[in-house]
């Protein structure tokens, strides 16, 4: 009864026997309602006592009928009797249940299989369409590697090559493109050769695009375009290379030709200078003489002459060196108000006796101080200014500059200049300011007398990354006048404000200075220059604890540098050393300047972004130096003469060097109207040979003469005698000339003609009286 009603809650007999076997083999429960005998019982008896579970294939007999089933028994005890729980279904049962899930299992395995096939089928096919259309692709790309004109070279990664054409194979001297298949492409070097063809063909091109492949005949130059690919199913790079040796030929013919040109008109130039000077050097010395009035007029209308030819002269030498690709914009500070004062002044010259008002106008957010070429600009603003004062014979001459974009500290500079007079229409124009010159355009100029100011001026403007362009009328006065607009950029001159109590500072004595060098040399050339001055310094050469030396300083007022002096050169990057300091935080607490003897476009620029305060140039002098720390230290104390010019020794040795018998007799008048007496020789060896024996304050050296000329007798002068003054006397003013003669040990550098003023300047700057 109590099996009964425990299994009764799981009724289980339609599909499973449930019956209960004691220890003793006796069924005293079965779910069964008719008898049954069951076979080998005792194999479940048998594992009672150990707790055996397990399962029993065997018959039974059911209304004497045999049927095989499956049991399963768990032995148990219950009232401390062994008993067996036994749960049976016939074979027949299982069989049917898994035939009835395998048929649904085989199905849809089977179904599965006919997926797979069928996406398989369609893979093989894109694949087979797919490999098809790469056949072809390949098929297409060897023929056109075939037809190409240019050589043609595929290699895998390991640079092997896989396929190349006739003419890569002619290129690198194979007797056909099958024998380079399977050779090493070789990897080429980047040469001062491919350097230089990608540095005179301008940007985008680099020095690894360029082979070089010498030839008897000459060089072959290639230039490479490498592109990677896909090829036969590895990956590659196609290498295709065009052959512009002719190109590079008519270029370099052409430059040459450009070259010579420009030589010629510099040498011409220089040639038209040396009696210029003498002719202007006259003027200057006969104008010191009483002179009637019709005479001074002469000698007025004749210096006038002179200074119109000097004009020319050095407008073609500028438009030389523009074309030339030779011009070089100098990255100088300067006051922009200032030098459209100037033009102000300079205008009202040229507008003297006519019936013209001037004006100019510059807007107030122009930063004060700018980085530009301040005499490129002047001569931009000049060449047009003269244009307008030429055309206009009454009215106004207006100039106005505003800022237009700021960005990161390039200002781009506005201009426009308005005039009352002629009127152009636009061919015209186009002639004025273009860049052809005419016997048509010099028409146009009125009484520019060289036509080459306003051609000058645009190309000038462009250079310094602005446009210009004109219109008629002004719209000043009607039909008249016209309008130049032109832009120019520029970079703000605006300094890292210094938290420094600079009122303190009031003698080069306060100024305790750090100055930092590389670890290879010592500049104590400049390091005695700052002793001169008096300023308290001290010297290391620099390392990765340098910045922290600074900063320990700042921590004790009375110890603290006022000033940081970073020496660049070419072994040592200053802007290493300023960058450290900037990373530590202390550009904005001391004086920072750099002293370059390895100067480069850019630097000075480079030098406001990290908080330079003072940028200075070797060769240096003790006066520029002083002049850069005043500037930096505005409170220092100085004496200030009272005269400048008769402030000027009189006992100073003068020894000339020059060749030429008039620009010497000019020369030396000037300098016996100015009080002084001096020595002369023609030539450079005389002059080595006079400086040998005696000491001169000062020598002129002329740079071209015959036998030894003046650079090298400027040299061994100075091997023998580091103290005296060199300047050079010369009608050469290119600035390749200025480098050469700088590093001959020549300090200051006189252009012919020579003006009396401009040897004042000269005397006072270096023999000012005490």
């Amino acid at each position: 009864k109590y099996f009964e009603e425990i299994f009764s809650v799981f009724n289980l007999k339609d599909y499973q026997w449930q019956w209960v076997i004691t220890d003793s083999g006796q069924i005293i429960y079965n779910n069964l309602e008719t008898p049954v005998r069951y076979a080998e019982i005792d194999r479940i008896v048998s594992g009672m006592d150990n707790g055996t579970n397990g399962n029993l294939v065997h018959k039974t007999s059911l209304n004497g009928k045999n049927e095989t089933i499956i049991s399963s028994y768990y032995s148990t005890q219950l009232l401390q009797r062994s008993i067996a729980l036994v749960f049976s279904a016939p074979a027949d049962f299982f069989q049917k249940y898994i035939l009835r899930n395998s048929f649904l299992i085989v199905s849809a395995t089977l179904l599965l299989i006919l997926l797979i096939i069928w996406f398989f089928l369609r893979f093989i096919k894109s694949e087979k369409e797919e490999s098809r259309r790469l056949s072809e692709s390949e098929k297409m790309l060897f023929r056109l590697i075939e037809e190409m004109p240019v050589g043609v070279i595929i290699h895998d990664k390991e640079r092997k090559i896989l396929k190349a054409n006739k003419v890569a194979a002619s290129i690198y001297s194979y007797s056909g493109e099958q024998e380079m298949s399977g050779q090493i492409y070789p990897e080429e070097a980047v040469t001062t050769a491919g350097n230089y063809f990608a540095k005179n063909l301008g940007s985008g091109f680099n020095p690894n695009q360029f082979i070089i492949i010498p030839r008897k005949s000459g060089e072959m130059i290639l230039y490479r375009n490498s592109i990677p690919l896909v090829f036969m199913g590895r990956e590659a790079t196609m290498e295709i290379l065009n052959d512009v040796t002719m190109l590079e030929t008519a270029r370099q013919q052409e430059a040459r030709a450009n070259e010579a040109k420009s030589g010629f008109l510099a040498r011409m130039s220089y040639e038209i200078r040396t009696p210029l000077n003498e002719i202007i050097g006259i003027t200057d010395v006969i104008d010191n003489y009483e002179l009637s009035d019709d005479v001074r007029n002469i000698v007025s209308l004749l210096r006038r002459s002179t200074e119109v030819l000097l004009n020319i002269i050095n407008d073609i030498l500028d438009f030389s060196k523009i074309e030339s690709g030779k011009m070089i914009l100098e990255e100088i500070p300067f006051n922009l108000r200032e030098e459209i004062k100037y033009y102000s002044e300079l205008a009202s010259t040229h507008i003297a006796g006519k019936e013209i008002v001037f004006s100019s106008e510059i807007d107030e957010n122009i930063p004060e101080s700018i980085i530009a070429d301040p005499l490129r600009i002047r001569q931009v603003l000049t060449n047009l200014i003269l244009h307008s004062a030429a055309n206009t014979e009454k009215g106004e001459i207006r100039l106005r500059c505003h800022s237009g974009a700021i960005d990161q500290g390039m200002v781009t500079l506005d201009f426009e200049l308005l005039d009352t007079g002629r009127s152009f229409d636009k061919a015209s124009l186009n002639k004025i300011f273009g860049d052809s010159l005419n016997q048509e355009a010099r028409t146009l100029k009125g009484s520019d007398e060289s036509a080459l100011g306003t051609i000058i001026a645009r190309q000038l403007i462009e250079l310094m990354g602005g446009t210009l362009s004109a219109e008629s009328p002004s719209g000043l006065s009607g039909d008249a006048g016209t309008k130049i607009l032109f832009s120019m950029r520029v970079f703000s001159n605006d300094r890292m404000l210094k938290d420094i109590d600079l009122q303190k500072i009031r003698s080069f004595s306060d100024i305790k200075t750090l100055i930092i060098t590389g670890q290879q040399n010592r500049d104590e050339e400049i390091i005695n220059l700052y002793h001169k001055l008096g300023l308290n310094i001290s010297v290391t050469s620099f390392h990765k604890m340098t910045a922290e030396q600074i900063r320990i300083s700042l921590n004790t007022p009375e110890d603290a540098y006022k000033l940081v002096v970073i020496i660049d050169e070419k072994e040592f990057d200053g802007f290493e050393a300023v960058k450290s300091i900037w990373n530590q935080g202390l550009a904005d607490r001391v004086i920072i300047q750099m002293i370059s003897s390895n100067d480069k476009k850019g630097n000075y620029l480079k030098s406001l972004t990290m908080g330079i305060d003072s940028y200075l140039v070797k060769p240096l002098e003790s006066l520029k130096l002083s002049g850069a720390l005043k500037e930096c230290f505005p409170y220092l104390e100085t004496q200030t003469g009272s005269d400048a010019i008769g402030n000027i020794k009189k006992d100073i040795a003068i020894l000339i060097v020059e060749d030429n018998k008039m620009n010497l007799k000019v020369l030396g008048t000037m300098l016996q109207t100015l009080g002084y007496k001096y020595e002369a020789v023609e030539d450079g060896y005389e002059g080595f040979l006079k400086a040998k024996d005696k000491h001169y304050d000062i020598i002129f050296m002329d740079l071209f003469m015959p036998g030894m000329d003046g650079f090298d007798s400027s040299r061994k002068i100075i091997e023998k005698d580091k103290s005296v003054l060199i300047a050079a006397f010369t009608a050469d003013n290119l600035p390749e000339t200025r480098r050469k003669a700088e590093l001959s040990g020549i300090r200051e550098f006189i252009s012919k003609p020579v003006r009396i003023e401009e040897l004042k300047r000269l005397f006072f700057k270096h023999f000012k009286a005490d």
